[in-house]
C-alpha cells in the first residue's frame, strides 16, 4: 500500500473484486492484522468462488444460499455440488468446525460492512419471511449456518516432552525461541517482535512491546506494554545465542536470519512453522507453536500456580479466559487432588 503496509486482496475473472477491496480497506484502516486481513481474504475468496460457480450476484443471495455455502464448506452440500466434486457418503469433512466456524463470520463481517446494500434488507426477509425463526435467533442471521465448534481439549506436552523440543535444534537461537514460547509463554508474533531492549538479563525481565512497524509484520496481540519474569533457562540461551551465533549484527531484532533466506533480517512466521516442523519430526512429539503456550499454561497450574498468576503470565485481560481456552484439568490431575485428599 502507499504508506507501507502490507494487505491482501481477491481476484475474480475480471479482476479486483471490488467490494471485497472495500472491505478489507476498512479492516486495514481499522488497524488489524495482516494475517487478520489475509484470513479474511482466503474466505471470502472461497464464497465468490462459490457464487461465481452458481451464477449468483453477492448482493442478491439470502439465507438458504447462505445456509448452502456453510454446507459447501462442511463438504455435505449435494442441493448445490461443486463442479466435478463427487462426494462420498462417509467422506469427512473437508474442513473443521471452526474453519467453517471463521469463514461465515468472514462473510457475514463483509455484509455488516456492505448494510446499506440490497443484501442487508434480502437477509431480513429471509430470516423473518421465508424461515420464520426471529424469535429464535432474534437480530443475529449468523446462527442459523453457523457451524457448531465442539468444546475440545487443548494439547499440550509434558515437562520432559518439553525439555525434549527446546533441547533438540543444534542452534542456539531455535532453542531460545522454542524456550521462549515453551518456558514463557510467548505467542509467535512477540517473539518475533522482541528487540534486544526488550530483554533485561539482570533483572531477569521480558518486556512484550506493541509494535506497528515490524518489518517481518509480527504482531504482539496486545495493545500495551506487558513486563513478565524472564525464565532462567531462556536468559541463558539467549547469552549463549549472542556469544557463539548472533556476532557482530547491528539489528535491534532478537531474532534474525543467520543461515538462510535474507541474512540479517527479522525472522518471518514460515521459519518458524518450519522449524516447529523440524523439530516435531526429529522428536517425533506433534506439536504446534501454540501447544508450547498451552504447555507452559497447563505446567504452571500443575505445578500450583493460582489462576490469576498463569492469567497474568499469558497476558490475558480476563482469568475466564485462561481458564476456559488454556487450562484443562485431565484424569491424571483428578487422581492427583484424589490422592492429596486421601493422604496418598
Amino acid at each position: 500500500m502507499g504508506d507501507g503496509r502490507v494487505s491482501a486482496t481477491v481476484l475474480g475473472p475480471h479482476g479486483v473484486v471490488a467490494a471485497v477491496e472495500e472491505y478489507l480497506a476498512f479492516l486495514q484502516d481499522l488497524g488489524r492484522s495482516w494475517h487478520t486481513v489475509r484470513g479474511y481474504a482466503s474466505d471470502l475468496a472461497i464464497y465468490f468462488e462459490f457464487l461465481d460457480r452458481r451464477g449468483l450476484n453477492w448482493s442478491e443471495v439470502g439465507m438458504p444460499e447462505m445456509a448452502s455455502f456453510s454446507a459447501h464448506l462442511r463438504g455435505t452440500n449435494r442441493a448445490y455440488p461443486t463442479p466435478n466434486l463427487v462426494l462420498l457418503p462417509k467422506a469427512e469433512a473437508r474442513r473443521s468446525p471452526a474453519s467453517v466456524q471463521r469463514a461465515v463470520t468472514a462473510v457475514f463481517g463483509f455484509y455488516d460492512f456492505h448494510a446499506d446494500t440490497t443484501m442487508g434488507q434480502v437477509l431480513m426477509r429471509s430470516r423473518q419471511q421465508r424461515l420464520g425463526l426471529r424469535h429464535q435467533i432474534g437480530s443475529n442471521p449468523r446462527r442459523m449456518v453457523a457451524a457448531k465448534v465442539p468444546t475440545t481439549i487443548k494439547p499440550s506436552l509434558t515437562a520432559e516432552e518439553l525439555a525434549v523440543v527446546i533441547g533438540t535444534p543444534a542452534r542456539w537461537r531455535d532453542r531460545l525461541l522454542l524456550a521462549l514460547m515453551g518456558l514463557n509463554g510467548m505467542r509467535v508474533g512477540a517473539v518475533l517482535g522482541l528487540r534486544h531492549e526488550d530483554i533485561g538479563l539482570r533483572k531477569r525481565v521480558l518486556r512484550i512491546v506493541p509494535r506497528e512497524d515490524n518489518a517481518n509484520r509480527a504482531r504482539a496481540k496486545r495493545r500495551s506494554l506487558l513486563t513478565l519474569p524472564l525464565h532462567d533457562s531462556a536468559a541463558g540461551l539467549y547469552v549463549r545465542y549472542l556469544d557463539e551465533e548472533y556476532g557482530d549484527w547491528d539489528s535491534d531484532y532478537v531474532f534474525i536470519n543467520l543461515w538462510a533466506g535474507e541474512i540479517g533480517s527479522p525472522m518471518a512466521y514460515d521459519s518458524v512453522r518450519a522449524l516447529v516442523a523440524r523439530t516435531s519430526r526429529a522428536t517425533g512429539i506433534p506439536f504446534t507453536a501454540h501447544v508450547l503456550r498451552h504447555t507452559f499454561a497447563t505446567l504452571l497450574r500443575r505445578g500450583g500456580a493460582e489462576m490469576e498468576a498463569v492469567s497474568q503470565l499469558l497476558g490475558h485481560a480476563s482469568v475466564e479466559t485462561t481458564r476456559s481456552t488454556y487450562v484443562h484439568t485431565t484424569v491424571e490431575d483428578l487422581r492427583r487432588n484424589l490422592a492429596a485428599v486421601g493422604g496418598e
